[in-house]
C-alpha cells in the first residue's frame, strides 16, 4: 500500500520547492507592542536555540523591542516548551520553535497535552536541513539503486543506525523503505552521536543523518554519501545525487519553524512571518543560517500551515502503515 500520494503533496511541494521564498508585499498587521519571548523547547547551544537567538535579534532590531529567548527543555521533541506555548495569551508576545517532532509527535503520542492543529497556529517555517542517506566506506553500494538492490537481497534487511524510533530518522527510513520496496532494518540508539559513532567504525554499515552533521567525516572518507533526501540539491554540494532521481516523489527534510498560541489573529502572524522574511533576506543572516548547514525558507502562515497538515497525515499513515510503536 502507498503511505504517501495524497492531496496534499502539492502544498509540501510549494513550501520545499525552494530554499527562500521572495520578499511579498509587506503586512499591514499588527506587531507586538511589549517584549516579546521566543520559547525553545531545548536546552541552549544546539542549533535550534542559536537559530531561535538569531531570529530573536533579528527581529528586535526590527521592532525597537526586546525579544528574549527562552529555553524551556522537556518532553519528547520538546512538548514541555511547545505545551507552554499553547498555554500562553494569544497576543504575540509569546511564540515557540519547533522542529520535525512537531509534526511526528502526533503520530507517535497518544497523550499529548495539547492539539497541534487547535493548539498552536503556523508562523513560518523559517529554515530547513537536507537529510542525506550515508555509508560506511566498506559497504558494497555505491548508490541508493544499488542499496535497494542489495536490501531485497538480504533476509533480514540492511541494518540502518537512527537516533531513535519516532525521530526524523528513523521515520524517514521507514518512509525510503515503503516507498522504495526496500528492505532497511532499523538500529535505534540514544541520540545520532552513538549512532554515528557506531557507523563510523562499520559496526552498522548504512545511516540517515543531516548534512551538515556528517559533512566532515565524508569530506575526510571517513564516510560515503548515497543521496540527499531533499527536494532540492544541496547548496555546496549539488554533486550528491537526489533520492527522489531513484525514487520518484520522495523528499524529505528536517524543518525549524515558528508557531504561536492558537487564537493568535492572523494579522500579527503574517507580520511577524514578512519580517522574519524580510530579515532572512539579509547577508549577514543567510551568511550566518549557512554557517550552521540551514537553508533559509521564510513561508507565510498558509504555506507553513498547509505544510504541518501534510506532514501529520504523512507521519500518521507511516506508524499506520510500518506497525511502529514507540515505548
Amino acid at each position: 500500500m502507498s503511505i504517501i500520494v495524497t492531496a496534499r503533496r502539492a502544498a509540501l511541494a510549494a513550501v520545499l520547492a525552494g530554499p527562500l521564498l521572495p520578499l511579498a508585499a509587506r503586512a499591514q498587521g499588527p506587531t507586538p507592542d511589549r517584549p516579546v519571548r521566543i520559547v525553545v523547547p531545548f536546552p541552549p547551544g544546539g542549533p535550534v536555540d542559536t537559530l531561535g537567538r538569531l531570529i530573536a535579534e533579528r527581529l528586535a532590531a526590527r521592532w525597537g523591542r526586546p525579544v528574549i529567548v527562552e529555553n524551556r527543555p522537556g518532553g519528547s521533541g520538546g512538548v514541555v516548551g511547545t505545551q507552554h506555548v499553547a498555554r500562553s495569551a494569544p497576543d504575540g508576545t509569546t511564540l515557540g520553535m519547533v522542529i520535525s517532532a512537531h509534526t511526528i509527535n502526533p503520530a507517535i503520542q497518544r497523550d499529548l497535552p495539547y492539539d497541534t492543529l487547535r493548539d498552536l497556529a503556523p508562523v513560518t517555517l523559517i529554515a530547513r536541513a537536507q537529510v542525506v542517506l550515508v555509508a560506511h566506506p566498506d559497504f558494497p553500494a555505491r548508490s541508493l539503486e544499488e542499496v535497494i538492490e542489495l536490501s531485497r537481497r538480504s533476509p533480514d534487511g540492511i541494518p540502518t543506525a537512527s537516533p531513535g524510533v519516532g525521530t526524523l530518522m528513523n521515520m524517514t527510513g521507514h518512509l525510503l523503505a515503503a516507498q522504495a520496496g526496500a528492505r532497511l532494518s532499523d538500529v535505534p540508539y540514544q541520540g545520532s552521536a552513538p549512532a554515528l559513532t557506531d557507523v563510523l567504525a562499520g559496526r552498522v554499515p548504512l545511516m540517515l543523518d543531516i548534512w551538515h552533521s556528517v559533512r566532515a567525516h565524508v569530506e575526510a572518507g571517513r564516510l560515503r554519501v548515497i543521496a540527499a533526501a531533499g527536494p532540492t540539491p544541496i547548496q555546496g554540494a549539488e554533486h550528491i545525487p537526489l533520492m527522489s532521481a531513484t525514487v520518484p516523489g520522495f523528499a524529505v527534510v528536517s524543518p525549524m519553524g515558528l508557531v504561536a498560541p492558537g487564537a493568535t489573529p492572523s494579522a500579527i502572524r503574517e507580520r511577524i512571518a514578512d519580517d522574519i522574511r524580510a530579515a532572512l533576506q539579509e547577508q549577514e543572516t543567510r551568511a550566518r543560517m549557512q554557517a550552521l548547514g540551514l537553508e533559509a525558507v521564510g513561508s507565510t502562515p498558509a504555506e507553513y500551515g498547509a505544510f504541518i497538515e501534510s506532514e501529520i497525515a504523512r507521519w500518521q499513515a507511516v506508524v499506520r502503515d510500518r506497525g511502529i510503536r514507540v515505548q
